[in-house]
């Protein structure tokens, strides 16, 4: 099997996430086995899984969800580092 559009898609989320070691973790957060990642993404064309519609709603929705709360630490972040800075102003 070759690799798709999804395994592409799926494995740059990962490595944007969580960098090389990014199965473990994209795991977790999908709610599937890393067993099922690992023969989604086995090196050997043979005993590579495909992704299917089940998956790969599920890492999308995943996906969505991590940014939704990625975006309010962001903004808890940038509000302590404002604070710090007006700090130094005062």
């Amino acid at each position: 099997m070759t690799k798709s559009t999804r395994h592409s898609r799926i494995e740059a989320a990962g490595r944007l996430l969580y960098g090389d070691r990014w199965q473990l973790p994209l795991s977790r957060l999908v709610g599937v086995s890393q067993s099922l990642i690992t023969k989604i993404f086995a090196r050997d064309d043979s005993d590579q899984r495909a992704v299917t519609d089940d998956v790969y709603g599920r890492v999308a929705d995943a996906l969505i969800t991590e940014a939704g709360r990625m975006r309010k630490v962001a903004d808890r972040v940038e509000e302590a580092g404002r604070k710090m800075r007006s700090e130094l102003s005062e």
